[in-house]
């Protein structure tokens, strides 16, 4: 039997109802039922959001004749044909109004389209080849990772559903900047205006391409486009095959430490071209696109993707060795603060995201951990520890290139077993402790150990209050000794409700304060801002004593008193041993890829 031919048209051309008319035109389809099934989730985005609660207006025809249809479950429909259909098409309508990297947007200025919400899969024909046909206004221009047809700038083929899925289209008057890397096109798709520089953001993009491709020896694409979106707020990024979207806010390309954030983002996307979208476990790939795929390895798809994402902006020399050091610094403070890290293990974390990390509230700091987070920064321990053990021949990128070779490069996904099984070839030694304390178990991570492999070792001290006098005098920036602390974070609402976020469950306000309370006074004296809230503690008080805290609960005024306990460290510096060693100074040299910069005598007396 012959597989059926299917071809769908996207209609933007009407932008300002945020609705696309869409048609999906099926030749040869045999007799009998059929389902018509649109995907719950898109993926990268590890978020049931049921997509077909969009689609309206859905009718079924056979020429001229309406066929029945009946709404089966909440994203599928069937219907029945005959023998004597020669065509069948399906005409539905889908509102887009939610701009994101994993959504869907239609309005004035363009038309971006997530496969995921357009595109219903019809019975289980996933190998067949899918035609689309883009109707948009005449001023418009597309930017996708599919391939023409006939070079034809409106009409695009995806060799299977997988594939369409996994291809964001971007209809519009986008800017469009293109460079080579191999003799393969890159184009860089601009959607949105703000305080970029055009040919300095293409020339970065260039050198991340060039990093990263040095990593793995090659680009495993004929061509790839970034869609970049500028716009009121960051929708962050989402990868694909030969592609990937970006969400930034507008102005975030100046001044340069904003700049940076830009490219971490784009080097993050980049890099999921080989992890995740080639080297994943067995689940991530080919997908069942009507529930949750379970996994416990998001710290390794996504954690080690924001590792080797900064540091191959390090080897592309946006990073100095200072700036990447200080960005992990910044990572291990924040990891260092969170009382869930002792809670929720890795495995865990990865494992319950499609109910915990997109669904967060106020008390998620408290009992789960980023896979982002703690992934990054166990990522950089391996991987150190995987250069210790090997005096610098082995690392964590040999282990990504091991599972490349033996399944990325072949279409297939791997055992989750295999992840530590191909570190322990790595390294020629067990792994299996450093897998169950930091990976499926909730230890501490001891980062002074691994850094010290490297030669550095971490400071922890406290941002002084008093730092600068009347006169103008810094002071001393930093003190050793810890401040006094609430134990809670705050937001404002309303322009100017000093409102708890956070009551963290280690300081002393966890039983006392509860998310949502509107603080208003601290010992009878009104508190107007979160600065003069932590100044006024900091600054007035003590370790141990005790304070009055004022505030609204549920339109209630009522107060609590509170003992005041050590903060934790608020400033975290990673640093050179003064005594580093040789085997240390060249496992920091080929892991940073810069030389060994010794630490720096401290100062001497005034005016030396």
């Amino acid at each position: 039997m012959s597989t059926p031919i299917f071809h769908f048209t996207v209609d933007c051309r009407h932008p300002g109802s945020h609705v696309y008319h869409m048609t999906l035109n099926i030749v040869g389809l045999p007799f009998g039922d059929h389902t018509l099934t649109l995907p719950v989730w898109t993926p990268g985005a590890y978020e049931v959001q049921d997509f077909s609660r969009h689609v309206f207006n859905l009718r079924v025809a056979a020429g001229s004749v309406p066929l029945a249809v009946d709404h089966q479950s909440k994203n599928q429909w069937t219907f029945a044909t005959t023998a004597d259909m020669a065509e069948v098409t399906v005409h539905y309508q889908v509102y887009a109004f939610e701009l994101g990297v994993d959504t869907s947007h239609l309005d004035q200025s363009h038309a971006y389209f997530n496969g995921a919400q357009l595109f219903f899969l019809v019975d289980d024909y996933r190998t067949a080849p899918w035609d689309i046909a883009i109707q948009a206004p005449p001023e418009w221009q597309v930017a996708t990772g599919l391939e023409r047809v006939e070079n034809n700038p409106y009409h695009y083929r995806a060799a299977n559903y997988d594939i369409l899925i996994d291809s964001p289209v971007e209809v519009g008057t986008h800017r469009v900047y293109t460079f080579q890397v191999d003799q393969k096109p890159h184009h860089v798709a601009i959607w949105g205006h703000g305080n970029e520089d055009p040919d300095r953001l293409v020339a970065d993009i260039e050198t991340i391409v060039k990093a990263q491709r040095d990593l793995f020896g090659g680009l495993p694409y004929d061509h790839y486009t970034f869609i970049l979106h500028l716009s009121d707020r960051a929708t962050g990024g989402l990868e694909h095959l030969n592609s990937t979207t970006c969400g930034t806010e507008r102005f975030a390309y100046r001044p340069r430490k904003k700049y940076r954030r830009v490219l971490q983002l784009i080097a993050h996307e980049f890099f999921h071209l080989w992890n995740v979208k080639r080297i994943h476990p067995e689940m991530l790939g080919p997908f069942d696109y009507q529930r949750e795929v379970y996994t416990h390895l998001l710290w390794a798809m996504e954690g080690f993707t924001d590792y080797f994402g900064d540091l191959s902006l390090r080897y592309a020399e946006r990073f100095t060795p200072q700036e990447y050091l200080k960005t992990l610094a910044d990572r291990i403070k924040r990891y260092e603060t969170l009382p869930g890290r002792l809670v929720q293990s890795l495995s865990e974390s990865s494992f319950d995201t499609w109910i915990k990390f997109y669904k967060s509230d106020s008390d998620s700091p408290n009992r789960t951990i980023s896979y982002y987070l703690k992934g990054d920064l166990v990522g950089m321990c391996l991987d150190l520890a995987l250069r210790h053990h090997t005096a610098n021949q082995g690392s964590l990128v040999e282990v990504l290139r091991r599972l490349y070779d033996r399944y990325g490069s072949r279409g297939i996904g791997f055992p989750e077993s295999v992840y530590q099984e191909t570190v322990e070839e790595v390294a020629d030694c067990s792994f299996e402790d450093f897998f169950r304390r930091y990976i499926d178990g909730t230890d501490p991570v001891p980062f002074e150990q691994f850094l010290n492999y490297a030669g550095l070792s971490l400071e922890r001290t406290y941002k002084n209050p008093a730092a600068e006098d009347n006169d103008g005098d810094p002071g001393q920036r930093t003190l050793d000794a810890p401040l006094p602390w609430l134990g809670i974070d705050t937001e404002v609402k309303n322009g100017h409700e000093l409102t708890v976020k956070v009551s963290y469950t280690n300081g002393p306000a966890a039983e006392r304060l509860n998310p949502g309370d509107r603080l208003v006074a601290l010992n009878g004296y009104e508190i107007a801002t979160e600065a003069s809230l932590k100044e006024r503690i900091s600054l007035d008080h003590t370790i141990g004593e005790v304070v009055e805290i004022t505030f609204f609960r549920r339109g209630l005024l009522t107060s609590a008193t509170i003992t005041l306990a050590a903060a934790p460290p608020d400033t975290v510096k990673i640093v050179p041993l003064k005594d580093a060693n040789e085997t240390q100074t060249a496992c920091y040299q080929a892991w940073l890829r810069a030389d060994w910069q010794a630490a720096e005598p401290p100062p001497g007396p005034s005016g030396e």
